[in-house]
């Protein structure tokens, strides 16, 4: 019918002209269209896994904080009294064979303190200033923490607080750790291959995380000193956990 149409509008230069175009331009816009390539997903299969592992030691180094604190109307005489006080308690504590750089201060503060006033009671215009003055202590000889505390109180510290323990170096436990998270995550990935019948190929990302120094109790009850009842310290022990994450390749 087509061709009947065509023909008998030859008779019309005009008609005919347009039709050709419009064939022309129907047929030139049908071979543009481009054809979609569908995504194969060829990348890799893979497996991923989190192994963890721990290692445990005896801390050999303690850190505390000691502090003088003193209340008084008279801040001059509130701060030379601290001085004097925390003096005293550096050369306690150098006496007890802690070294002058393993000592610094943590803290000093000077603040006004009203007091508290009872339920209803008018305000009062006295007013007392409050002195403090911490240092942080680090202690190499874990079996003389006791001593260094009491040594502290008696030369005038009133406060003692932050006391913790520490690996003065971590790198050991750390390397113990890491080989141990790396096996885990090795025998975690072959088991998942085997149990789904897979061949376990290279790894193709490794990352490593730090959970942190966990505490351990263990009670090491310290001598009497002085001649009086030292306080009762327990060092515990320390376990570094570290994690590996690694992505494996699924070879076949």
């Amino acid at each position: 019918m087509l061709n009947s149409v065509f023909a008998s509008n030859l008779r019309k230069p005009w008609l005919a002209a347009g039709l050709v175009a419009v064939l022309v331009l129907a047929l030139t816009g049908a071979a543009a269209v481009p054809a979609r390539a569908q995504d194969s997903g060829s990348g890799p299969r893979t497996i991923t896994v989190t192994g963890t592992g721990s290692a445990s030691g005896t801390p050999d180094i303690a850190v505390v904080q000691l502090g003088v604190e003193l209340r008084s109307a008279d801040l001059g005489e509130a701060l030379a009294s601290v001085n004097a006080t925390m003096d005293a308690v550096i050369a306690a504590l150098e006496a007890q064979g802690i070294a002058r750089e393993d000592i610094q201060t943590a803290n000093f503060s000077v603040f006004q303190d009203y007091g508290v006033q009872p339920l209803g009671a008018e305000a009062t215009s006295e007013l007392r200033f409050v002195v403090s003055n911490i240092v942080s202590v680090k202690v190499r000889d874990l079996s003389q923490i006791s001593a260094v505390i009491q040594a502290a109180l008696d030369a005038g510290a009133n406060s003692v607080h932050g006391l913790s323990f520490g690996l003065d170096d971590p790198d050991a436990l750390e390397s113990e750790a890491r080989t141990l998270a790396v096996a885990d995550a090795q025998a975690r990935a072959q088991a998942l291959a085997d149990a789904f019948g897979v061949t376990l190929g290279a790894p193709l990302r490794i990352e490593e995380g730090v959970a942190g120094a966990i505490p351990l109790p263990r009670v090491a009850t310290m001598e009497a000193a002085m001649g009086s009842a030292a306080p009762v310290i327990s060092e515990g022990q320390l376990s570094v956990t570290m994690q590996v994450t690694v992505v494996f390749e699924i070879t076949s």
